[in-house]
């Protein structure tokens, strides 16, 4: 309670600053207004015409708004930045970045947006979380029509929030495109993965920042696992998890001794500040790499003997589980596994990146 009474007094001075920012004039009734009632986790919120300024809260959001073609005026990342704005968005926003062809304001971040900043770009249209930001719901709505979604998890949860978001964007052709070409990029996928899938179909998905606080083991019900499932994979859990529908567990690094592994693919994260990071999505696996490496219970691991373990951002998979971050995760994934046969085997390319 004390957050939200100190938010609330940071917005009332936002709108003194602003001149009324939060303040959203009535259509006249003599205009046509195409206004519509948008569903979204919270309830449903009224959209009217074409909004143009668009702030979102979070990479989740952030990734949707893109697969739209649509760029932010304003954005809040997962870390915290000092400046106020992106100036260098691919050193500052990993993957996402480089997809960004302006510099948004920067708006605090995904867990503590800034009202103050967000009132001030006075935006027709603001894509929040409904897990972090619902304490912030209703002075977000104050500000401007608020949309709140989660599509964490495994599968296609992402689809209908991208729908939802083009309806209010008036994109829903483009959604409907997108969620088609997805479903068809994953299926040249899958096909591309055939011969690796038949030489070493079962992966250990891991994800830990540092192997001394412990190892989380994701399972298919994990966003990347149920992906590296989608694709032909099958995903390796402990006989007495094998019923689960957890998307992952805490293991102990010596219990992995005991199951029958091809391959390892471990999710790397650092809590470090990435800010002007020449490379943000290496340094998040930088320091797990170093650890892995160094760890004798891991290297005892046959995969570990092999050069078979891999590492990837735990970014796209708790953050992009769109169908941007799906592409580059399976097109990364692939260029690991078979790095002489990418020279001459070119990927299928949607996003550029």
């Amino acid at each position: 309670m004390p957050r939200l009474r100190l938010k609330t007094m940071g917005l009332l001075m936002a709108l003194a600053i602003a001149g009324g920012a939060c303040t959203r004039p009535s259509p006249s009734p003599s205009t046509d207004v195409d206004c519509r009632a948008i569903a979204h986790d919270l309830g449903e919120t009224e959209v009217c015409g074409q909004p143009q300024k668009v702030v979102t809260i979070g990479p989740n959001l952030l990734e949707l708004l893109l697969a739209l073609e649509v760029q932010p005026i304003a954005h809040a990342e997962y870390f915290s930045f000092p400046m106020p704005q992106f100036d260098q968005p691919e050193q500052q926003i990993p993957y996402l970045g480089k997809l960004l062809t302006g510099q948004p304001k920067n708006v605090g971040t995904a867990e503590s947006p800034s009202l103050e900043a967000i009132a001030k770009l006075k935006p027709d249209l603001i894509l929040a979380d409904s897990i972090k930001n619902k304490d912030e719901y209703e002075l977000l709505s104050k500000i401007a029509p608020t949309l709140l979604f989660d599509y964490s998890g495994a599968g296609s949860a992402w689809q209908p929030d991208l729908q939802a978001i083009g309806q209010a964007l008036q994109k829903a052709d483009k959604a409907t495109a997108v969620v088609t070409e997805s479903q068809q990029q994953v299926a040249k996928l899958k096909a591309k993965f055939q011969p690796l899938v038949a030489q070493d179909s079962k992966v250990l998905l891991l994800l830990s920042e540092q192997l001394s606080q412990g190892v989380r083991l994701e399972t298919a019900n994990s966003a990347c696992g149920a992906l590296l499932e989608d694709v032909g994979f099958q995903v390796v859990v402990p006989a007495d998890l094998s019923q689960s529908q957890e998307p992952s567990h805490v293991i102990s690094l010596e219990s992995l001794t005991n199951l029958d592994m091809d391959w390892i693919l471990i999710e790397g994260f650092s809590s470090q500040n990435i800010d002007q990071t020449p490379n943000p999505e290496a340094q998040q696996v930088k320091a797990i790499k170093k650890e892995w490496n160094e760890n004798a219970i891991a290297q005892s691991l046959p995969p570990s003997k092999a050069g078979k373990v891999y590492f990837t951002p735990v970014y796209l998979c708790h953050a992009l589980l769109g169908p941007i971050g799906t592409e580059i995760f399976l097109r990364d994934l692939y260029q690991q596994l078979s790095p002489s046969e990418i020279k001459t085997s070119r990927m299928p390319i949607r996003f550029k990146y």
